[in-house]
């Protein structure tokens, strides 16, 4: 597996950064998304809150729902033109919502991670394709950003 297991992102409400200086709450990604070659002019349907306060733990049922929701039907449904999407982790426990990126936002208003939080739709070139997750895996790795994530090697 190549690329960074978990990047930091940063999130203003509005836009989406990978520079501290520009503010905005950090929020840990999977890191493929943001290693791969990007996609120019691709969509990013944001569900998350600028908020730091604005955390749910990831066993949560709300949590485990949606991701069996991406894999079961929201990852099909944009077929094609998915770039990549992400959990934004805080910690080991918490999850601060999630990243759908796409060449389109034809669907974004049925995504299933904004039962979460509410999702904003910005223009961006930071992301890369990654290829869906397989299912039915919903678990993490060691409070990685699902779907990404892996285990320390052995030495």
């Amino acid at each position: 597996m190549g690329g960074s297991p978990t990047r930091e992102l940063f999130w203003d409400g509005a836009r989406l950064s990978l520079d501290p200086a520009e503010g905005g709450r950090p929020l840990c990604i999977d890191g493929r998304c943001l290693d791969a070659n990007t996609v120019p002019g691709c969509f990013a349907h944001v569900c998350a809150l600028s908020e730091d306060a604005a955390r749910i733990p990831f066993d949560q049922p709300e949590v485990q729902e949606a991701r069996r929701a991406a894999l079961a039907w929201w990852i099909p449904l944009l077929g094609d033109t998915l770039v990549c999407l992400s959990t934004f982790s805080l910690d080991g426990v918490h999850c601060a919502g999630a990243v759908t990126v796409a060449r389109h936002p034809h669907h974004f208003d049925q995504d299933p991670f904004a039962r979460l939080f509410a999702g904003t739709t910005v223009r961006t070139d930071l992301f890369g394709v990654v290829a869906a997750p397989a299912g039915p895996l919903i678990e993490r790795i060691a409070g990685a950003p699902w779907p990404g994530g892996r285990f320390p090697a052995s030495a």
